[in-house]
């Protein structure tokens, strides 16, 4: 008699230990795949998203900005479709709103000129054509007194020119008679060789020792410190011209324009 089991008896064993494993409940959560099943974020509900009680104001750069946007694409639409009326009118609309803002902005501007002379240009610079003529007058007494100021410290003028160019020729006569009428010494120079017989005394630059950035120019020359200040270039006018001196003696500081 041998104690070896045979593979009958081993099989009805298996069968009956696996009958009794089964008839328990496995506690939870002592295997893994017993686990509670946890959901991941993709498959959790969404959370709701709290109402927005905020109201966000656009700053007036930011209006004008959309609304120059919205003109702009009104217009383009209008003018892509001039066959939709609709369009054209919203375009009218919009102009319409322009011009009343533009209506309403000229007369709270005269309001606060009336109630605040000091911002007012009339009040230094008459526009009525009588007082217009004295304020004019007036000014032209001060820029002259400016010229002898500058005259009597020795500055003089420089007349840099291209003796070839057509508007120069035309230009030197009103040179030589501003510089006659209030005695201010003037010496022409000649860029290209060309000299002007308009103009009384004529120098030329033969070596470039004059240098301006266009001609024509009016430079004021310092007989005593040899100094150079620049005054105007191009075509300009007698009055101008006298302006010119009154600013280089106030250093361009005098604002009562």
């Amino acid at each position: 008699m041998t104690n070896s089991l045979s593979p009958h008896v081993v099989a009805v064993f298996m069968l009956i230990f696996a009958f009794q494993v089964s008839a328990f409940e496995q506690p939870k959560g002592w295997r893994w795949y017993n686990e509670p099943k946890v959901k991941t974020p993709s498959e959790q509900e969404p959370v709701p998203v709290p109402q927005n009680s905020t109201t966000t104001v656009m700053s007036a750069t930011q209006q004008m900005k959309w609304f120059h946007q919205t003109f702009n694409e009104a217009l383009s639409d209008a003018t892509i479709n001039p066959e939709d009326e609709d369009k054209y009118l919203k375009v009218m609309k919009l102009k319409k709103f322009i011009d009343e803002k533009t209506t309403q902005t000229g007369k709270t501007f005269e309001k606060l000129i009336t109630e605040n002379p000091e911002f007012s240009y009339t009040k230094d610079h008459p526009t009525e054509q009588a007082a217009r003529q004295t304020y004019y007058q007036t000014l032209t007494l001060r820029n002259e007194a400016s010229l002898r100021q500058l005259v009597q410290e020795g500055w003089g003028l420089y007349f840099i020119y291209e003796g070839g160019d057509a508007l120069t020729q035309t230009l030197a006569p009103s040179i030589q008679d501003f510089a006659n009428r209030y005695h201010i010494e003037l010496v022409g120079i000649s860029k290209d060789g060309h000299t002007l017989d308009v103009i009384g005394e004529n120098k030329i630059d033969k070596n470039g020792n004059v240098v301006v950035r266009h001609t024509p120019a009016l430079m004021l020359a310092n007989i005593h410190t040899k100094a150079l200040k620049p005054l105007a270039y191009g075509f300009i006018s007698q009055k101008d011209l006298l302006e010119r001196f009154h600013n280089v003696a106030t250093d361009y500081q005098d604002s009562d324009y």
